[in-house]
């Protein structure tokens, strides 16, 4: 039974015109987007992985290995399980900056035009025996079918010409489908469609195959157990020495293709278009490969059953022939068929991609035609690469000319692509990888592979000494062991020697999966879009300049008339990465440092603060645990400040506006979205010239300032401002506090209690000393995590740090609670505290400063005396007291904490030091809020304000004697007194 060449051709054509139809059908729209949008078809899409090695190459490993050839499916379904350690962080970068390939990612990461061009060049050689693969299954399977005998030889004549005819079509699907749009970032929902499509037919067809032949040679599933049982010996391959060191590399590489091979790179990646399927995916396409797995060994074993005469990798052919069975030959045909016209597809469009963006226009070979646009003059070349490596597949498949097998093949590629797995771990979980190191490991991998694997395959004679091949054992396990050891260890070697430049540093920084991109706040030249387009049209051409421009500014949701700093640093950003998508990250990221360059003193900036908030909002589905709780306590105090009922407006050194919180849109009119981003000085009147010369000004205050509002009303602010300082103690933005005071000038000559209104503006502006003793602590905890040891270590600090942001959410609150109603009560929480311990804790979180003067903090607490006291608040009025001693105290001052019971049932804190007192006229206010004994500058008086509201609201006393003893003159004691706890109280 055999079918003509006439017929082969038919089926080729009907089959390729079939997916020509389902993609253009989706394409059209004439299938319903509920079909090609569903999970399904994304999921089945990725079935693409299963090419000619899956329907024929996993038959040949299971007639020579048994079981062992299920590690081809194993492999790729161990890599979707753990899909959160490489495919899920590589998948956050292609979405966010368009990356459509893995020499995207490496180029992105490793800042280099040289690294794109070295890993697309490595890539179609290591891909030359995969297309090979594919073609020889398609011409073999072609030769057996028209020629229909059993004893066919396939080293005959191959009609090599029919199989041309298959490139040539395949050509022409790949160009009218993979290339109808230059911008990666749209889905081509045609290609996915048809490929899905693809995946139900391959799996259909090979099912169909394993049913007839189990049906054919052994009638039924007793007969098929019987014989199974009676030849379980011969069926499962006899354990060799390097059994599982070969199972184990081949999982490795098989679990590698599905990032390192471009068609399935595309895949997941390119044409993905929600993180949620992924997520369904790494479930779902394990499911697929399992069922596409199941037919493999059936099939094998039916070989070895009827012991029909055919190549191993072509049995279902082979039983077809000699059963006479024309089902069983056109259901292997069109598996093998759809398996590799669907590989060859979409691995030649994810290699032009490649082609195109890291080699074509890199190195200028086709010079653009920026005069007329260039998406035309784009199409054409992603064409013209799509069909010269097909030919290219052709030719190698000619001079290859049945030297291997096609597992052999398949197992070829896999370990040249595998070269590139170091350089993508090291992506994500190296930082200091560099692109020396990189591009000296994948050469000298990929160096061995071809010396041993390649070069004979082509020449079709070793280039090393066979010999010494056969003494030394070499095969492609050890080979893959030892290009991949050699690659790794000059990868490392050349990292840990050779520096990592700062481009490189920044890229591993977004890259790493533990943290977001924190950009810092630069300042650019241009002033509007239209100046980018200009600029941009010296590169690209106007008319393309400003699609790009006009295109990211609907995707960011930005009026035309933008010009915003902030903004525009938002618009450059998502050119670049637009313009990676369409030219590749290398030339998009040289195009936009030359034609939209930050201005020469923009390095070192700040960090930009509105873009950290956007990005973290974006992300806060993906957080857990303790980076969760952190963000929960982020939205507590950006809210906090917000509905603050004073206006709080953080300005950047460059006087750019931070925050504008409600207040500041009800005092000043101008809402949040309006000014957020932009210049102080382009705030419109009069706000825009009070502000800027409030700024301006060396007073870090101003009472009272007179408003003239546009409605011709006159109203009165106090102004405040305060540094912020970095963790080198530098002053690089500035918070200005706004406080409307109308009322209160209006009333105080009337209302003398409303004194403490007037001094709320002063309280805000103060809250950078109350907060700063916590945030210290926070600072100075922060700073040794770096030098934690152990994961207990770390999660202690980061339980200190919770409670200290805790505390200092607890002080904000006072401060709302205050200038509402004027006390700063709150709900008490409390409980039996240690007197011993609250004071060892305040004095370690101090001590932790490097930047104060050394004192030292003497604890005579009895360990076992218990108050009754919120613990955070007891906590804070030691920190209070503590800081107060210390700035009073010389160096090497002393700071001694005691405690003692009453017969009353209460305690008695004392907290003394060394310093140079409190004048006696003076004691009796050091109480009241503002009024400090400090240099001016140097304290706001707010500390021993809130110790006294707090040991009110704990049912306790505070009393201060300015001698500690009358043998001496200087010192303070400060007694606090509260009720005695007990363990069981709680």
């Amino acid at each position: 039974m055999s079918f003509s060449l006439g017929q082969a051709l038919v089926a080729i054509v009907g089959y390729l015109t079939l997916l020509f139809g389902v993609a253009h059908a989706a394409e059209k729209g004439w299938i319903s987007k509920r079909i090609t949008e569903h999970p399904a078809v994304y999921i089945l899409s990725l079935g693409v992985f299963a090419g000619a090695m899956a329907t024929n190459g996993a038959v040949e490993l299971a007639h020579w290995e048994g079981y062992g050839a299920l590690t081809y499916f194993l492999g790729a379904t161990l890599a979707f399980m753990a899909s959160a350690l490489i495919l899920f962080p590589v998948l956050r970068l292609c979405r966010i900056y368009q990356l459509s390939s893995l020499a995207d990612l490496l180029t992105f990461r490793f800042r280099s035009e040289f690294v794109g061009a070295g890993i697309t060049i490595a890539m179609c050689l290591a891909l030359l025996p995969f297309f090979a693969l594919q073609i020889q299954a398609v011409a073999d399977s072609i030769h057996i079918v028209a020629s229909g005998a059993p004893d066919v030889t396939l080293e005959s004549e191959r009609h090599d010409g029919l199989a041309f005819l298959f490139c040539l079509i395949v050509i022409i699907f790949a160009i009218l489908f993979g290339t109808r749009n230059p911008l990666s970032k749209s889905r081509n929902t045609g290609l996915v469609t048809a490929i899905a499509f693809e995946s139900i037919m391959k799996l259909l067809a090979f099912w169909l195959v394993a049913v007839f032949i189990v049906w054919q040679v052994f009638g039924d599933y007793g007969a098929f157990d019987a014989w199974f049982a009676a030849n379980r010996e011969i069926l499962v391959p006899s354990i060799r020495e390097d059994t599982d060191a070969s199972t184990r590399t081949a999982l490795m590489l098989f679990f590698a293709s599905t990032v390192c091979m471009p068609h399935i790179f595309h895949m997941i990646f390119a044409e993905n278009p929600k993180v949620e399927e992924l997520r369904t995916a790494s479930w779902a396409l394990p499911l697929f490969l399992l069922a596409l797995s199941l037919p493999v060994l059936p099939i094998a074993w039916a070989s070895l059953a009827t012991s029909q005469p055919l190549a191993p990798e072509y049995a279902a052919l082979g039983i077809g022939i000699q059963s006479q069975s024309p089902a069983i030959l056109m259901l292997s045909f069109i598996a093998t068929l759809s398996a590799a016209s669907a590989t060859l597809i979409v691995s030649t469009l994810a290699l032009s991609h490649m082609c195109l963006k890291h080699l074509v226009l890199p190195l200028s070979i086709i010079p653009m035609d920026t005069e007329h646009g260039i998406y035309r003059q784009l199409i054409w070349i992603r064409r013209l690469l799509i069909a010269l490596l097909i030919l290219a597949g052709f030719a190698s498949f000619l001079v290859i000319s049945h030297r291997e097998t096609l597992a052999q093949l398949g197992l070829i590629a896999f370990v040249g692509t595998a070269q590139f797995l170091p350089g993508v771990i090291a992506s994500l979980y190296w930082p200091s990888a560099n692109r020396i190191g990189l591009l000296g490991g994948l050469s000298a991998g990929l160096f061995i592979w071809g010396l041993l694997l390649l070069a004979p395959l082509i020449l079709g004679q070793s280039v090393v000494d066979p010999d010494w091949l056969e003494s030394t054992g070499l095969d492609t396990t050890i080979t893959t062991t030892v290009s991949l050891a050699v690659n790794i260890l000059i990868f490392l070697s050349l990292s840990m020697i050779l520096p990592t430049t700062r481009e490189e540093k920044i890229a591993a920084e977004i890259c790493s999966m533990d943290d977001l991109n924190r950009p810092a706040r630069q300042s650019l030249n241009l002033r509007s879009a239209e100046e980018f387009i200009v600029n941009l049209a010296a590169g690209l051409g106007e008319d393309t300049a400003r699609a790009e421009v006009n295109r990211a500014m609907r995707e960011l949701q930005f009026e035309q008339d933008e010009s915003r700093p902030y903004a525009l640093r938002r618009l450059r950003a998502r050119l670049e990465a637009n313009l990676s998508g369409l030219l590749g990250p290398s030339v998009a990221h040289s195009m936009v440092s030359r034609y939209l360059p930050y201005s020469a003193a923009a390095d070192g900036g700040s960090e930009d603060i509105n873009l950290i908030e956007l990005q973290l909002d974006r992300a806060q589905l993906q957080f857990t645990g303790l980076a969760a709780d952190l963000n929960n306590l982020r939205h507590h105090y950006r809210e906090t400040l917000n509905t603050l009922p004073i206006g709080v407006c953080s300005l950047g050194s460059d006087g750019e506006i931070l925050m504008w919180n409600e207040s500041m849109e009800f005092i000043t009119r101008i809402p949040a979205d309006d000014v957020l981003g932009s210049l102080i000085t382009e705030v419109s009147e009069p706000w825009g010239r009070i502000l800027t010369q409030f700024s301006a000004q060396d007073t870090d205050q101003v009472v009272r300032q007179k408003v003239q509002m546009p409605n011709k009303q006159s109203r009165w602010v106090s102004l405040h401002k305060s540094p912020i300082l970095d963790n080198a103690l530098t002053a690089r933005d500035r918070v200005m506090v706004v406080e409307d005071i109308t009322e209160y000038v209006q009333l105080e000559h009337e209302l003398m209690h409303n004194e403490r209104l007037a001094s709320i503006g002063r309280l805000a502006a103060g809250v950078a000393h109350e907060v700063g003793n916590p945030v210290t602590g926070i600072a100075c905890l922060a700073q040794n995590l770096a030098y934690a040891e152990s994961k207990a270590e770390i999660d202690e600090t980061a339980s200190d740090i919770l409670k200290q942001t805790q505390r200092i959410g607890r002080i904000v609150e006072s401060l709302v609670r205050f200038s509402h109603a004027g006390d700063v009560s709150s709900d008490n929480r409390l409980t039996p505290c240690n007197v011993a311990d609250c004071a060892d804790e305040a004095a370690n979180l101090l001590l932790l400063d490097p930047g104060t003067k050394h004192v030292s903090f003497i604890n005579e607490c009895d360990r076992e005396i218990l108050v009754i006291a919120d613990p955070q608040k007891l906590l804070q009025i030691f920190i209070n007291l503590y800081s107060n001693a210390r700035d009073a105290c010389d160096i090497d001052g002393k700071i001694t904490t005691s405690a003692r019971i009453k017969k009353n049932g209460r305690v008695e804190i004392m907290v003394e030091d060394d310093g140079m007192g409190i004048p006696e006229h003076e004691i009796e206010r050091i109480f009241e809020p503002f009024f400090t004994t400090k240099d001016p500058g140097a304290g706001t008086g707010l500390g021993l304000a809130l110790v006294f509201t707090m040991m009110e609201e704990m049912e306790g006393e505070v009393d201060v004697r300015s001698t500690c003893s009358p043998e001496e003159s200087s010192g303070t004691r400060f007694l606090l007194t509260l009720n005695e706890g007990r363990y069981n109280d709680a």
